[in-house]
Protein backbone atom coordinates (compact mmCIF):
# COMPACT_ATOMS: atom_id res chain seq x y z
CA UNK A 1 0.00 0.00 0.00
CA UNK A 2 1.45 3.33 -1.10
CA UNK A 3 0.98 6.31 1.17
CA UNK A 4 -0.95 9.17 -0.39
CA UNK A 5 -1.50 12.88 0.04
CA UNK A 6 -5.21 13.46 0.50
CA UNK A 7 -5.89 17.06 -0.42
CA UNK A 8 -9.26 18.40 0.68
CA UNK A 9 -10.61 21.84 -0.12
CA UNK A 10 -13.84 23.68 -0.77
CA UNK A 11 -15.52 26.98 0.02
CA UNK A 12 -15.69 28.25 3.58
CA UNK A 13 -18.70 26.76 5.37
CA UNK A 14 -19.01 23.69 3.14
CA UNK A 15 -18.32 21.32 6.07
CA UNK A 16 -14.65 20.35 5.61
CA UNK A 17 -13.88 20.30 9.35
CA UNK A 18 -16.87 18.10 10.19
CA UNK A 19 -16.04 15.70 7.37
CA UNK A 20 -12.39 15.46 8.43
CA UNK A 21 -13.31 14.69 12.07
CA UNK A 22 -15.38 11.75 10.81
CA UNK A 23 -12.61 10.53 8.49
CA UNK A 24 -10.10 10.52 11.36
CA UNK A 25 -12.38 8.21 13.36
CA UNK A 26 -11.66 5.44 10.82
CA UNK A 27 -8.26 3.92 11.69
CA UNK A 28 -8.30 1.88 8.46
CA UNK A 29 -7.70 5.10 6.50
CA UNK A 30 -4.32 5.49 8.27
CA UNK A 31 -4.59 9.29 8.29
CA UNK A 32 -2.19 11.85 9.66
CA UNK A 33 -2.96 15.57 9.56
CA UNK A 34 -0.44 17.89 7.94
CA UNK A 35 0.44 20.65 10.42
CA UNK A 36 0.92 24.00 8.67
CA UNK A 37 3.56 26.57 9.48
CA UNK A 38 2.54 30.12 10.35
CA UNK A 39 4.06 33.42 11.41
CA UNK A 40 1.03 34.47 13.45
CA UNK A 41 1.19 34.48 17.23
CA UNK A 42 0.16 31.38 19.13
CA UNK A 43 -3.35 31.64 20.59
CA UNK A 44 -4.30 30.46 24.06
CA UNK A 45 -4.55 26.67 24.10
CA UNK A 46 -2.66 26.13 20.86
CA UNK A 47 0.23 23.67 20.95
CA UNK A 48 3.37 23.94 18.83
CA UNK A 49 3.52 21.09 16.33
CA UNK A 50 -0.10 20.10 16.91
CA UNK A 51 -2.06 23.14 15.78
CA UNK A 52 0.71 24.88 13.81
CA UNK A 53 4.45 25.16 13.55
CA UNK A 54 4.92 28.73 14.83
CA UNK A 55 7.92 30.40 13.20
CA UNK A 56 9.24 33.92 12.71
CA UNK A 57 8.65 35.96 9.59
CA UNK A 58 12.38 35.85 8.77
CA UNK A 59 12.47 32.05 9.11
CA UNK A 60 9.35 31.68 6.95
CA UNK A 61 10.85 33.86 4.21
CA UNK A 62 14.09 31.89 4.43
CA UNK A 63 12.07 28.69 3.89
CA UNK A 64 10.30 30.29 0.91
CA UNK A 65 13.70 31.06 -0.63
CA UNK A 66 14.74 27.42 -0.06
CA UNK A 67 11.56 26.22 -1.84
CA UNK A 68 10.57 24.35 1.33
CA UNK A 69 6.79 24.76 0.89
CA UNK A 70 4.28 22.77 -1.13
CA UNK A 71 2.19 25.94 -0.95
CA UNK A 72 2.10 29.12 1.09
CA UNK A 73 0.20 32.38 1.23
CA UNK A 74 -0.15 35.51 3.28
CA UNK A 75 -3.35 36.47 5.13
CA UNK A 76 -3.66 39.62 7.22
CA UNK A 77 0.13 40.13 7.41
CA UNK A 78 0.81 36.52 8.47
CA UNK A 79 2.22 33.71 6.37
CA UNK A 80 0.71 30.22 6.33
CA UNK A 81 2.22 27.27 4.50
CA UNK A 82 2.49 23.52 4.02
CA UNK A 83 6.05 22.29 4.50
CA UNK A 84 7.41 19.60 2.14
CA UNK A 85 9.36 18.17 5.09
CA UNK A 86 6.21 17.79 7.22
CA UNK A 87 4.41 15.89 4.46
CA UNK A 88 7.42 13.76 3.41
CA UNK A 89 8.09 12.69 7.00
CA UNK A 90 4.53 11.39 7.44
CA UNK A 91 4.53 9.67 4.04
CA UNK A 92 7.76 7.88 4.99
CA UNK A 93 6.07 6.69 8.18
CA UNK A 94 3.50 4.98 5.96
CA UNK A 95 0.72 7.44 6.72
CA UNK A 96 -1.82 8.95 4.35
CA UNK A 97 -1.35 12.69 4.85
CA UNK A 98 -4.50 14.79 4.93
CA UNK A 99 -3.95 18.39 3.88
CA UNK A 100 -6.76 20.91 4.12
CA UNK A 101 -6.00 24.31 2.63
CA UNK A 102 -7.91 27.07 0.92
CA UNK A 103 -8.63 26.55 -2.76
CA UNK A 104 -5.78 28.54 -4.34
CA UNK A 105 -3.30 26.78 -2.03
CA UNK A 106 -4.79 23.43 -3.06
CA UNK A 107 -4.41 24.27 -6.76
CA UNK A 108 -0.80 25.29 -6.06
CA UNK A 109 -0.14 21.91 -4.39
CA UNK A 110 -1.56 20.11 -7.44
CA UNK A 111 0.72 22.15 -9.72
CA UNK A 112 3.78 21.61 -7.49
CA UNK A 113 3.26 17.84 -7.36
CA UNK A 114 2.88 17.77 -11.16
CA UNK A 115 6.09 19.75 -11.58
CA UNK A 116 7.96 17.28 -9.37
CA UNK A 117 6.34 14.20 -11.01
CA UNK A 118 4.64 13.22 -7.76
CA UNK A 119 1.01 13.59 -8.83
CA UNK A 120 0.68 9.79 -8.54
CA UNK A 121 0.68 10.12 -4.73
CA UNK A 122 -2.15 12.69 -4.75
CA UNK A 123 -5.85 12.20 -4.12
CA UNK A 124 -7.44 15.64 -4.63
CA UNK A 125 -10.99 16.21 -3.40
CA UNK A 126 -13.08 19.34 -3.87
CA UNK A 127 -16.10 19.52 -1.57
CA UNK A 128 -18.90 21.63 -2.95
CA UNK A 129 -22.19 22.75 -1.42
CA UNK A 130 -25.53 21.59 -2.87
CA UNK A 131 -26.27 25.26 -3.63
CA UNK A 132 -25.16 28.76 -2.66
CA UNK A 133 -28.43 29.13 -0.72
CA UNK A 134 -27.61 26.02 1.34
CA UNK A 135 -24.07 27.28 1.90
CA UNK A 136 -25.48 30.58 3.17
CA UNK A 137 -27.82 28.71 5.53
CA UNK A 138 -24.89 26.69 6.94
CA UNK A 139 -22.71 29.77 7.41
CA UNK A 140 -25.55 31.60 9.17
CA UNK A 141 -26.24 28.59 11.43
CA UNK A 142 -22.61 28.64 12.66
CA UNK A 143 -23.30 32.05 14.23
CA UNK A 144 -19.65 33.07 13.87
CA UNK A 145 -19.85 35.79 11.22
CA UNK A 146 -21.49 39.17 10.93
CA UNK A 147 -23.53 40.14 7.86
CA UNK A 148 -20.55 41.65 6.02
CA UNK A 149 -18.41 38.54 6.63
CA UNK A 150 -21.23 36.27 5.43
CA UNK A 151 -21.55 38.33 2.24
CA UNK A 152 -17.77 38.10 1.64
CA UNK A 153 -17.73 34.33 2.23
CA UNK A 154 -20.56 33.81 -0.25
CA UNK A 155 -18.98 36.08 -2.89
CA UNK A 156 -15.71 34.19 -2.47
CA UNK A 157 -17.49 30.81 -2.74
CA UNK A 158 -19.03 31.88 -6.07
CA UNK A 159 -15.51 32.75 -7.30
CA UNK A 160 -13.98 29.52 -5.93
CA UNK A 161 -16.44 26.85 -7.11
CA UNK A 162 -15.22 26.94 -10.75
CA UNK A 163 -11.79 25.79 -9.48
CA UNK A 164 -13.28 22.33 -8.93
CA UNK A 165 -12.19 21.47 -12.48
CA UNK A 166 -8.59 21.12 -11.19
CA UNK A 167 -9.49 18.29 -8.79
CA UNK A 168 -9.63 14.54 -9.43
CA UNK A 169 -12.78 14.19 -7.31
CA UNK A 170 -15.71 16.54 -6.68
CA UNK A 171 -18.04 15.55 -3.85
CA UNK A 172 -21.23 17.44 -3.13
CA UNK A 173 -21.81 17.68 0.62
CA UNK A 174 -25.56 17.22 0.90
CA UNK A 175 -25.46 15.11 4.07
CA UNK A 176 -22.28 14.58 6.15
CA UNK A 177 -22.41 10.79 6.64
CA UNK A 178 -23.09 10.23 2.95
CA UNK A 179 -20.24 12.59 2.00
CA UNK A 180 -17.84 10.88 4.43
CA UNK A 181 -18.77 7.48 2.97
CA UNK A 182 -18.05 8.74 -0.58
CA UNK A 183 -14.68 10.18 0.45
CA UNK A 184 -13.71 6.98 2.32
CA UNK A 185 -14.47 4.99 -0.83
CA UNK A 186 -12.31 7.38 -2.92
CA UNK A 187 -9.40 6.99 -0.48
CA UNK A 188 -9.76 3.20 -0.16
CA UNK A 189 -9.86 2.76 -3.96
CA UNK A 190 -6.61 4.71 -4.44
CA UNK A 191 -4.46 3.46 -1.54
Amino acid sequence: MTSKIILITGPSGVGKGTIEKELFKDDCLNLSFSVSATTRNKRIGEIEGEHYHFITNDKFEELINKNAFLEYNKHFDNYYGTLFEEVESKLQQGKNVLIEVEIIGAVNIIKKLKETNKENILISIFIEPPSIEELERRIRNRNTDNEEQIKKRLERAIEEIPYKKYFQNVVENVEVNETVAKIKKIIENKT
